[in-house]
């Protein structure tokens, strides 16, 4: 790319360019960035037990095929929310390979690993084969690129959406045929219940196109539309079933921006070395509008998450990862603008810097809560009539563990009924830093004293109590 926007005749370039095999240099470009995705993603994969969502992806994706392929009343005790209905479906049948933690988050390395594949095929079309090879190497260190790709949820294959729908996009622009558009539509309909923020993308998308004259001819736009169209029609069922069950997300405040862009984007420098490389981008390239169009998938769902989050809280760091291939691109095009080489190669190694000082913060255990600890003691010290008092996912993550452990599970209770309860003479409590179980504590206290008391990380503490001599019950 340069200020001018000649690199739109890569844009233009027949089809058959795109094939990797008349270029050997391109096809060893890309398997070593996927091979170095894979070999960071895999890096100790199985260290860390499984925090409580990840537990509750294994639990709903065991449940049946039915529940799992319902989206509109659903079970939310069993299978979860329809938000991630996608890929709790597909570790339904994962799960058949093993239940070890790296067993079970391998599918999430498979997505992350791929979602390499249409960042450099975007950055390609835009400004050569060496500009995809700079995005995809700057996107495959991005440390919440590989911390998400660790972890049990459906958030790499989030990005792997993300990434695909822009590229298709792009290609559709390009073609002018009906079949890229198809599957855009397709997609991005099941990427819908990967995780509902790809709609924001789908909206990014929506607008450049109408902003910049480039909709697709009829059959395209509806081969495009009507299967996005049939995915939505149920979500506003599923708001309103759901849609007061996220109450544990913080309202926005500058303090939150503060914390989640920087954590986005790496560290406070990254973020500060991505927007200085994005106005670089936009400035030396504003009359390419395919600049435009990353500039979109970047702000729109940022400042989309921004806006519905002064209704009703949802800016959280890890539901905008849907951004992070877009980042990328754009941080490449601002280096790959630079006209002076000696600066262009200053540029990349200031960025590569940057991403390797931060790396070790895609494998910080930021949960610090080793239910799976927990779960081997309680297996080990358990007798006959003692319960677990715990809420929801604290429940659910200790019965996992026990039943990894080969214990056969404890009966549960809420606080209110183990106080009153006289039979049960021990218990035992999972505490986190939940407010909610810091309130469950006292209360607990006042009838049952701690026998013992240990932690298992820094937000999770697991008491053994026995009912009190007078204790009310």
């Amino acid at each position: 790319m340069n200020a001018e926007g000649s690199a739109t005749t890569v844009a233009s370039a027949p089809w058959r360019a795109s094939v990797l095999g008349r270029h050997w240099h391109e096809a060893v470009a890309l398997t070593l960035l996927l091979v170095a995705m894979a070999v960071l993603a895999l890096r100790e994969l199985g260290d860390l037990s499984l925090w409580r969502d990840e537990v509750a992806s294994v639990v709903f994706a065991k449940g049946s095929l039915g529940d799992l392929l319902n989206l509109v009343d659903r079970n939310r005790d069993s299978v979860g929310l329809a938000n991630m209905a996608t890929y709790y479906l597909l570790l339904h049948f994962w799960l058949a390979l093993g239940e070890s933690e790296a067993q079970i988050r391998l599918l999430s390395v498979i997505f992350g690993v791929a979602s390499v594949v249409p960042v450099y095929f975007i950055g390609r079309r835009l400004a050569g084969w060496m500009a995809g090879a700079l995005a995809a190497g700057i996107y495959v260190l991005i440390p919440y690129a590989i911390h998400y790709s660790q972890e049990a949820r459906g958030y790499s294959m989030a990005t792997l959406a993300a990434g695909l729908l822009t590229w298709l996009v792009l290609i559709g622009v390009d073609r002018r045929r009906a079949w890229p558009w198809l599957a855009y539509g397709l997609v991005a309909a099941v990427g819908l219940y990967v995780h509902f923020f790809i709609g924001l993308v789908v909206a990014a998308h929506g607008a450049w196109l109408l902003a910049t004259r480039q909709v697709p001819p009829l059959m395209g736009a509806l081969a495009a539309v009507v299967p996005i169209l049939l995915a939505l029609v149920p979500i506003p069922f599923i708001i309103s079933e759901f849609g007061g069950t996220q109450e544990w997300i913080p309202p926005l405040t500058w303090e939150l921006l503060g914390r989640e862009l920087p954590a986005l984007a790496g560290s406070q420098p990254l973020l500060l070395a991505f927007t200085v490389l994005g106005a670089v981008a936009i400035g030396l390239n504003r009359r390419d509008p395919r600049i435009w169009l990353l500039v979109a998938c970047v702000v729109l769902p940022i400042v989309g998450a921004a806006l519905v989050s002064l209704i009703k809280p949802i800016f959280i760091g890890r539901y905008l990862v849907v951004v992070l291939p877009h980042v990328a691109l754009l941080a490449a095009a601002g280096i790959m603008a630079i006209h002076r080489p000696v600066v262009r190669v200053g540029a990349t190694a200031a960025m590569a810097a940057l991403l390797l000082f931060a790396l070790p913060a895609a494998y910080a255990d930021v949960r610090q809560q080793d239910w799976r600890g927990a779960g081997a003691w309680i297996a080990a010290a358990a007798q006959p009539g003692d319960q677990i008092v715990a809420a929801g996912p604290g429940r659910r993550s200790i019965l996992y563990y026990l039943d990894r452990a080969g214990h056969e599970p404890l009966p549960t209770s809420k606080v209110g009924t183990a106080i009153e309860d006289d039979v049960a003479q021990r218990i035992w409590v999972p505490i986190d830093e939940t407010a909610a179980d810091t309130s469950a504590r006292s209360r607990l206290e006042q009838s049952f004293g701690v026998i013992q008391e240990r932690e298992f990380g820094d937000s999770l503490t697991v008491l053994l109590m026995t009912r009190s001599a007078g204790g009310s019950g």
